[in-house]
């Protein structure tokens, strides 16, 4: 068969394949895209699930917003729902995701103490007791032991300020999972109380 002849048929089946790879390479790409939506669906559905708890939390450890609402069981209840729904959701995010929320809990609880025992915030009972405004339950003298702390220890302002950057960095994290476009670098507010320390609020820079 001569060059002629050759490149005849090469064009023919060219043409004949064309088609079918144009298809088979649809077909990736739509399987891809579906698995990249449905990964994305989930992350948004988790997302909902876990950060209003992450603020409760943040509330109550830098002392605002609604932080005067939980007792301290309560928080240290919460810890083990939040772990409980990260652990399960934490295959979907990405490694930074699940660096910043370890970062987070680890200063917000200290962990591994007596076999059996609950984790402890790290805080202290320091303002708590007294700004205490449940009408359903007063406050309880054994709610010292779930605090690292000694209930007059004050809680300095590196540390609320530490704390709030952990937090923010988490939600980055997250909201850079959601392949959302522009993040903040500040999901908290400047103005976090220090009624840890003094009796007037200041504001973090």
């Amino acid at each position: 068969m001569n060059i002629g002849a050759w490149t005849t048929v090469v064009t023919a089946i060219g043409t004949a394949l064309t088609p079918i790879l144009v298809a088979v390479l649809g077909i990736v790409i739509t399987k891809r895209q579906s698995r990249n939506s449905e990964l994305l669906r989930l992350r948004v559905d988790y997302y909902r699930q876990l950060v209003p708890n992450l603020n409760r939390l943040m509330c109550y450890v830098t002392f605002i917003g609604s932080w005067r609402d939980d007792a301290p069981p309560d928080i240290v209840a919460l810890k083990r729902h939040l772990d409980s729904d990260f652990y399960c959701a934490s295959p979907l995010f990405s490694r930074a995701v699940s660096a910043a929320y370890e970062n987070l809990m680890s200063r917000s609880f200290s962990t591994f103490g007596a076999w059996g025992s609950d984790a402890k915030i790290i805080s202290s009972s320091y303002r708590r007791s007294q700004a205490w405004c449940r009408q359903d339950i007063g406050w309880q003298p054994g709610w010292e032991q779930h605090f690292t702390l000694a209930p007059h220890d004050h809680i300095g302002i590196d540390v609320l300020e530490g704390y709030r950057k952990a937090y923010d960095e988490l939600l980055a994290r997250l909201v850079d999972d959601l392949r959302i476009s522009r993040t903040r670098q500040n999901y908290t507010t400047a103005r976090v109380s220090l009624n840890a320390t003094s009796p007037r609020p200041r504001a973090i820079d």
